[in-house]
């Protein structure tokens, strides 16, 4: 909901070309750039139009995220690798779609939201392998055991066994 449309902005040929190099930027540019811009759509206010500097503001927040590879929620760090962002993009877009998303959005908290679980989802997939390999379960490896740590001999053994070395040396 901005005056400026997808349709004017492509229509100069020099905007088009920087966009279009945003989003070729990377690989996963495409993937990536086109649902983050959706969603940043998604703050528009109802009745009026989204200011370019609310737009730039909210580009910028989640693109320093991005690249941090990883968000803050509650005090724990959690990772957030880029293929975690496209589809917590999607995900946002998907419940908007289907009208289960209370619009417009105010902050990056449920997005925030969708990324934490990845990551706690992940971290406990990692747990349970890590777990059934300790464990020995066939097919996860080989189990990880800390190595025992040895005692130094005692003195009065180490006495009988010089003593066991002189008998034989005598013989």
């Amino acid at each position: 909901r901005t005056t400026l449309t997808w349709d004017v902005v492509f229509a100069h040929q020099g905007v088009r070309d920087m966009m279009l190099a945003l989003v070729d930027a990377h690989t996963e540019g495409a993937k990536l750039l086109r649902p983050m811009l959706a969603y940043i759509g998604l703050f528009a206010p109802n009745k009026t139009t989204m200011r370019y500097e609310r737009i730039a503001h909210l580009a910028r927040e989640l693109v320093t995220m991005i690249r941090e590879a990883q968000v803050k929620r509650d005090g724990t760090v959690y990772a957030a690798p880029l293929d975690y962002w496209i589809n917590a993009f999607n995900e946002v877009l998907a419940r908007r779609d289907a009208g289960t998303l209370r619009l417009p959005l105010s902050s990056h908290g449920y997005l925030i939201e969708i990324i934490v679980g990845y990551s706690k989802k992940a971290e406990a997939a990692a747990e349970t392998i890590r777990e059934k390999k300790r464990a020995g379960h066939a097919g996860y490896g080989t189990p990880t055991r800390e190595p025992e740590k040895k005692s130094e001999m005692p003195q009065y053994i180490r006495d009988q066994i010089n003593e066991m070395k002189d008998k034989r040396k005598r013989n």
